[in-house]
């Protein structure tokens, strides 16, 4: 993953590298991660701490260049923090969680970076294996016998790419390395390292150990050029086209080359349940958010990155159709069950396989002048999907909609100010001209997400604004008082945004798609779905010293809307608005 806007990025820390004379595994370890540029470790400590507390503690004290320690009182919260940080830098971090129960706390966000394909350095430590209390660091506590596992990799295996446990101190070097490679290798992800207590606190002072990297992410892979001249020809000749792409706009140079692309063959671009954006909301090529319309006329279909790029109930390529995939790995082989029609897959980096792709259909192009027809066609259903699918600001409803609250948050952004979004945002209403200013929720769907991923966000990137945008599930999924704890003790102001409308909406719209005029369709307050009474969201982050207000009229939003943002521009705090929507059912963008 490349940094996305490069110009807005945290440079790696520069400090001159301190020698250190590690003496134990701890010692080792802690000490590499900074000289293999990780700047922070997310930590959630227990009783396997101790030979890392007092190995942080020696560095402290003896000067060693370490990485910044950030306290998360709950793991999930903490792998999303670290989520937040590499979508925007690119450089994995590391987070360390109490043994097997803090690696279950942390799954659920693990998951969410797995299928996002986004690198994290998870470790965990061990119970000590050791019984006796002849060894360092063995057993001294009653839940060292409880909490071992005969497998603890086994619960996530299925989500990381590579998991290990340290055996030997004279593996430290190479299992970090490893482990950070693997992570950074296409396509990306998390990885998952044990840290048993004995083995950290085992001698490492007859040990070596290199400065710099011993093993490099492994290059890029790059799509088999019969295929790219063959997926060139049939775009080259296409007379309708269509991209849809979902995270397209991973890096600045895959967002570009969807750029370049849709711009010099006139291919409109349908951002579906995006992550990323690539194109801005108002390219003449931008044609919203939802395939099916365009994909009932397509005859070739570039699906860029995109895991799902329809609903087969919904609608399909027509049979005469070609579907090209691509991407680091175009069929996500991860997947139990994926089965769109794919007449070509070519896997590769998504930028540099769509500027050798476009490049080759300008060769094989029909003529300039159906390109530009195209161009004038493509142009004119962009701006009637804009037209009517945005209602805007004025003028005001008589309630609070999802959809007008997007509209008053579009008010707030400009050049310098990223989104966060955990469902609620209603994108047609967005106005967002340049990538790296987007982040949607993970395609796994794992609440908890957001308010993690805005805090790391602006820890790697400080001097922009972030806002963060959250249904109230979602807000109480991402363990707002160790989130709104973070945010005050690392200063990170955060404008936190609760589109509030007291129900678990996603489960009553999937009961109504599929019964739709079932028992429960009746139902004022269907079964599974209803999550009254609302708690009072403004008062959790006062206890942080947060800036916190509630809203119930449409004529209150905008206003408080601006205190808050002045009271995270001006004042560098965090703030609240927790916005009572009316009932609605209505899915988002």
């Amino acid at each position: 993953m490349q940094p996305i806007p490069k110009r807005n990025i945290r440079a790696m820390k520069t400090d001159p590298p301190v020698t250190f004379t590690p003496e134990t595994a701890a010692d080792a370890w802690i000490g590499l991660l900074a000289m293999r540029g990780v700047d922070y470790l997310f930590a959630n400590g227990g009783t396997d701490f101790a030979p890392v507390v007092e190995a942080y503690a020696k560095g402290q004290k003896l000067g060693w260049r370490l990485p910044q320690i950030v306290i998360v009182p709950h793991e999930n919260m903490g792998v999303a923090m670290a989520h937040g940080y590499a979508m925007v830098t690119g450089r994995p971090q590391a987070m360390m969680v109490h043994v097997g129960v803090g690696t279950a706390n942390a799954l659920n966000g693990l998951i969410n970076a797995s299928r996002q394909n986004v690198p994290i350095l998870l470790t965990a430590g061990r119970t000590p294996i050791t019984e006796s209390g002849a060894v360092p660091a063995a057993r001294n506590n009653y839940i060292h016998w409880a909490q071992e596992h005969f497998d603890q990799g086994g619960m996530l295996r299925e989500f990381v790419k590579w998991d290990y446990e340290l055996r030997h101190p004279e593996q430290v070097e190479t299992v970090l390395d490893r482990a950070l490679a693997i992570s950074k290798s296409e396509p990306q992800g998390p990885v998952y390292v044990t840290l048993p207590r004995e083995i950290l606190a085992g001698d490492f002072s007859k040990q070596s150990f290199s400065a710099n990297p011993t093993i490099s992410p492994a290059s890029p892979p790059a799509a088999d050029p019969d295929a790219l001249e063959e997926a060139a020809k049939l775009l080259g000749a296409a007379k309708r086209p269509l991209l849809i792409t979902a995270n397209g706009g991973r890096t600045l140079d895959s967002s570009r080359a969807i750029e370049q692309l849709a711009q010099a063959l006139a291919v409109p671009v349908v951002h579906y349940r995006p992550r990323y954006l690539a194109l801005s909301t108002e390219h003449p090529m931008h044609c919203g958010w939802d395939p099916h319309p365009l994909l009932r006329e397509a005859d070739v279909v570039l699906v860029v990155d995109c895991d799902v790029p329809w609903i087969p109930r919904e609608g399909n390529p027509t049979p005469t159709a070609k579907v090209i995939h691509i991407g680091p790995d175009p069929l996500f082989a991860r997947y139990p069950l994926r089965g769109f029609r794919t007449d070509i897959a070519l896997t590769g980096g998504v930028a540099a396989t769509l500027q050798a792709l476009w490049r080759g259909a300008q060769r094989h192009a029909v003529s300039p002048r159906m390109i530009e027809e195209r161009r004038q066609a493509v142009s004119k259903v962009s701006n009637e999907i804009r037209t009517k699918a945005r209602a805007g600001f004025d003028p005001m409803p008589p309630h609070i909609t999802a959809k007008w609250l997007s509209a008053c948050m579009n008010r707030l952004l400009d050049a310098n100010t990223a989104l966060v979004n955990e469902y609620p945002t209603v994108l047609e209403e967005m106005t967002i001209r340049e990538p790296g200013l987007y982040f949607g929720n993970p395609s796994a769907g794992g609440l908890g997400w957001g308010m993690g991923a805005a805090l790391g966000v602006k820890l790697a990137s400080p001097d922009k604004t972030v806002i963060c945008a959250l249904g109230d599930g979602a807000y109480m999924f991402g363990n707002p008082t160790a989130a709104h704890y973070v945010a005050e003790a690392m200063r990170l102001p955060v404008l936190f945004i609760i589109a509030n409308n007291a129900r678990w909406a996603a489960v009553h719209r999937s009961t109504l798609s599929t019964y739709p005029k079932g028992f429960a369709s009746e139902r004022e307050k269907p079964p599974f779905a209803t999550l009254e009474p609302s708690p009072r969201f403004e008062h959790v982050i006062r206890a942080s010293g947060g800036h916190g207000e509630r809203v119930t009229q449409p004529t209150e939003l905008m206003p408080a809307l601006e205190r808050a943002m002045k009271v995270v521009r001006e004042d560098k705090r965090q703030a609240l608005v927790n916005v009572c929507l009316e009932v609605s059912y209505v899915k988002t963008s």
